[in-house]
């Protein structure tokens, strides 16, 4: 398969995730109805196909597409909605840190 300038190793992002958490191929792999080997080539190759990549994100929890996501530009569109959610989110975040402020200084 020929690599553009911009690909995101999806077996790198998996052998790492791998590493960290401590996790056996064979054992991941049975998870998945693989073997072991299987997901050995998962981590050498640079691309995942995205079927594959699901069932890795809900054998091991974790969103790898999201880390993939984290990897793009932030000048790249998103859902709006989710912009929306965290703009929202981050303003109730600024309200309770003024809230927990006040009652820090009124324990005082």
């Amino acid at each position: 398969m020929k690599k553009g300038r911009n690909n995101i190793s999806t077996g790198k992002l998996l052998s790492d995730f791998i590493s960290k958490n401590k996790i056996k191929k064979s054992t991941l792999g049975k998870t998945i109805n693989r073997d072991g080997v299987s997901i050995l080539k998962y981590t050498q190759n640079s691309s995942i196909q995205t079927g594959i990549l699901i069932e890795l994100c809900y054998a091991l929890q974790h969103n790898f597409f999201q880390d993939i996501a984290n990897q793009l530009p932030d000048t790249f569109s998103v859902n709006e909605h989710k912009k929306e959610e965290i703009a929202t989110l981050k303003e109730e975040i600024k309200v309770l840190q003024i809230q927990n402020e006040l009652l820090m200084k009124l324990k005082s």
